[in-house]
């Protein structure tokens, strides 16, 4: 149940969309990853993109099933045996997979992105999703439910769809953005979660409206009905296109700026920015990252307009 006044309430250990029907998670993700390979069709392979160093090819191969085990099967393994580990060196990986890949032609990518969409849907259709998808396993930011990290691909198909502008995308599909903001909401949830907050937050765009509530540890993340207003809901939220919302959160675009020209939106400015720094906070979130200073870059903006209490004051004086 909801209300302006009480925000979402998860119900005791439930997990974001781990705890969703895994048929409506295969939904959302299915349709990013039929979107990205689409994507791959429309983009010249060898123009470069806005990743130094990477054309087109390298972005999707690096995001392809090239061999008979992935790093899906070693988590998914892992959420079986009760086993959660750090991440593993994530760049050193894709290096290695682009290099050995970088004169596939685009059969050979499309059919590597239909294979990972593959083994991803099989999970989430097996016996193991009810259960298996609801365990922790490790993550670029720490510890996440099996299901989660599932979920968290269309966050990266999205913001890599996007980094392939420059490679002759003029527009990146809807579905792809909406799943990747989705996913982007499940993940602030978890972490949210994980501080221990008891907070309601929704991130609107015209590709969708998505919110997560947090209490006890436990977090829901709900899609909103099309076209309601953020200003009408009572709750912290961010409002913006969706590219310009990945962008800012995967440390592509300046949020600050975004800010200022009003491309970014936020509503209840000290309970968003509160809920951000807490999220920078959380445990196994990457420490230097260009996320991380953006979260701090939009709190001194806050300061400066004397609209943030003294607990975040003192909770960024202490990082």
């Amino acid at each position: 149940m909801s209300s302006p006044h009480r925000g979402l309430r998860p119900e005791p250990g439930e997990r974001g969309l781990a705890s969703t029907d895994a048929a409506e998670v295969a939904a959302l993700l299915g349709g990013a990853w039929d979107a990205l390979i689409d994507v791959a069709g429309r983009v010249d392979l060898d123009a470069p993109t806005r990743l130094e160093g990477w054309n087109a090819r390298d972005v999707l191969v690096h995001l392809g099933s090239w061999g008979p085990s992935t790093p899906l099967e070693e988590r998914a393994d892992d959420a079986r045996t009760g086993r959660v580990r750090s991440e593993d060196d994530a760049d050193a990986r894709n290096a290695m997979v682009v290099a050995s890949h970088h004169d596939a032609g685009l059969p050979e990518i499309q059919g590597a992105l239909r294979a990972a969409r593959d083994r991803a849907l099989s999970f989430l259709a097996s016996d193991d999703a009810e259960v298996v998808g609801r365990r922790w396993v490790g993550s670029m930011v720490g510890e996440l439910p099996m299901t989660g990290v599932l979920a968290a691909q269309a966050y990266e198909l999205a913001v890599h769809a996007l980094d392939l502008r420059p490679a002759g995308l003029t527009e990146v599909p809807e579905p792809l953005l909406d799943a990747g903001t989705g996913a982007l909401v499940d993940v602030a949830g978890a972490l949210a979660a994980r501080q221990g907050m008891t907070e309601t937050f929704a991130l609107c765009t015209p590709s969708g409206c998505w919110a997560t509530g947090t209490a006890d540890r436990s977090w829901t993340t709900v899609r909103l009905d099309p076209g309601v207003q953020a200003s009408a809901l009572g709750w912290p939220a961010i409002t913006g296109s969706a590219p310009d919302v990945l962008d800012a959160a995967a440390g592509r675009a300046v949020a600050v700026r975004l800010l200022a020209t009003r491309r970014l939106r936020l509503h209840d400015h000290p309970r968003v920015l509160n809920l951000l720094v807490s999220i920078g906070s959380a445990p196994g979130f990457p420490a230097g990252s260009a996320v991380q200073a953006s979260l701090r870059a939009l709190a001194q903006t806050g300061r400066v307009a004397g609209r943030l209490g003294d607990r975040l004051t003192g909770a960024l004086s202490r990082r």
